[in-house]
């Protein structure tokens, strides 16, 4: 395969570390991995991220950037519980985060411009497009197109799971033998996922549906009645 160069976003969760995964398996040339601090409630996420980049040996550096105000993620109440954001349909979530992917992806493209890659690859999927508007195909092709006009460059935005639901990430994940132990979800930060928010709710139905157990450990009793238990290869 021809030489590729690429640049990660990577938030430190299962979507990131799986479009990771799926990036050295097609075997990028992957020149780092960014991750961003932008008022989040913890930096559990992103101290996954870096153990993340670790494994697979790529570079990776954290950007903090000013507070982004206006979402449940950051400033404004409480964090949603039971699948309320999927009770939303079409809705905008309120863990939507303003303008979050525009403001990344054009960081992330600004960043590869000090270098030659010219794909910036991300776990962007089906499973956020109803609430999350940044995550949709439309959205990231106008980006891609931006970037394009803005910097002379032939950037492309490279969306592997953009098509994929929650168990298919699942899958895809054990199949690439990703190391989802050590990725982080919650919307919480505490000692160990809370089990009960909308983010690891939607990660413990994906991982019933394809019938593992998640081998990260939650703070509340999970019913895993009928799956098998989580086995990764060591690298």
């Amino acid at each position: 395969m021809s030489y590729r160069p690429a640049l990660m976003l990577i938030s430190g969760g299962l979507d990131s570390v799986t479009a990771l995964a799926w990036a050295r398996q097609q075997r990028y040339d992957i020149q780092g991995a960014l991750s961003f601090t932008y008022g989040q409630r913890h930096a559990r996420e992103v101290h996954a991220a870096a153990r993340i980049a670790v494994h697979y040996g790529v570079p990776h550096q954290t950007v903090a950037l000013a507070p982004i105000a206006g979402s449940r993620l950051t400033d404004q109440g409480a964090i949603p519980q039971g699948h309320a954001v999927a009770a939303l349909n079409e809705q905008i979530a309120p863990t939507y985060v303003p303008n979050r992917n525009m403001i990344l992806i054009a960081y992330a493209a600004a960043h590869a411009l000090l270098g030659d890659a010219t794909e910036l690859i991300g776990g962007w999927n089906r499973a956020d497009a109803a609430n999350y508007p940044d995550c949709r195909k439309d959205f990231l092709a106008a980006a891609e197109h931006t970037l394009r006009l803005a910097t002379l460059r032939d950037f492309t935005i490279v969306c592997p799971l953009i098509d994929d639901d929650k168990p298919a990430i699942v899958r895809r994940a054990l199949e690439l033998q990703a190391p989802v132990e050590h990725t982080w979800t919650c919307y919480l930060g505490g000692e160990e996922a809370c089990g009960s928010c909308d983010a690891c709710q939607l990660r413990i139905a994906g991982f019933r549906e394809v019938g593992v157990i998640d081998p990260v450990s939650y703070g509340s009793s999970i019913d895993w009645a009928g799956c098998k238990p989580y086995m990764r290869i060591s690298r």
